[in-house]
């Protein structure tokens, strides 16, 4: 029996990774929930402290991903990626191999690729959450001067 690698991808806000699920590995087809959408995943890495390095995902440039991806960045969506072994002819999962949570915080683009960088959800030496981009929206105004009340 032969099996192939491939990532299942899901993209959602905090606590709702199904709002987006897409699959690399079944050229046109969608697999169960998960639809159709060629993209490369690298990076992941843990180091021997235990921490894990932040990771990207590759796109082709088009329409529809730079709306998806701009989405994903803007409002910090979290990403979870599974390296799978599937079967080639029945499409089934037949074992995760490797998991990767992160937190879509950058992106970049050329004519023909867009990379979106996954920031580490939790790092596993400190135990904090990586910092977030605040906006006005937060936390509203910033003050002009450092002598504030509270």
């Amino acid at each position: 029996m032969e099996f192939i690698f491939g990532h299942l991808l899901e993209v959602g806000p905090s606590g709702g990774l199904n709002e987006f699920k897409f699959q690399n590995y079944a050229l046109g087809e969608n697999v169960g929930d998960y639809s159709f959408l060629p993209f490369g995943f690298g990076g992941a890495i843990a180091t021997l402290q235990g921490d894990n390095l932040d990771a990207t995902l590759q796109f082709a440039n088009t329409q529809i991903t730079r709306n998806f991806v701009i989405a994903a960045i803007e409002e910090s969506h979290v990403a979870k990626v599974s390296t799978i072994l599937w079967n080639p002819t029945t499409f089934v999962v037949e074992q995760t191999l490797y998991e990767y949570f992160g937190v879509c915080a950058a992106g970049g683009l050329d004519e023909t690729t867009i990379q979106v960088k996954l920031n580490s959800v939790l790092d596993a030496v400190q135990a904090n959450v990586p910092g977030r981009r605040l906006n006005r929206n937060q936390v509203g105004n910033i003050p002009f001067t450092s002598q504030v009340s509270v």
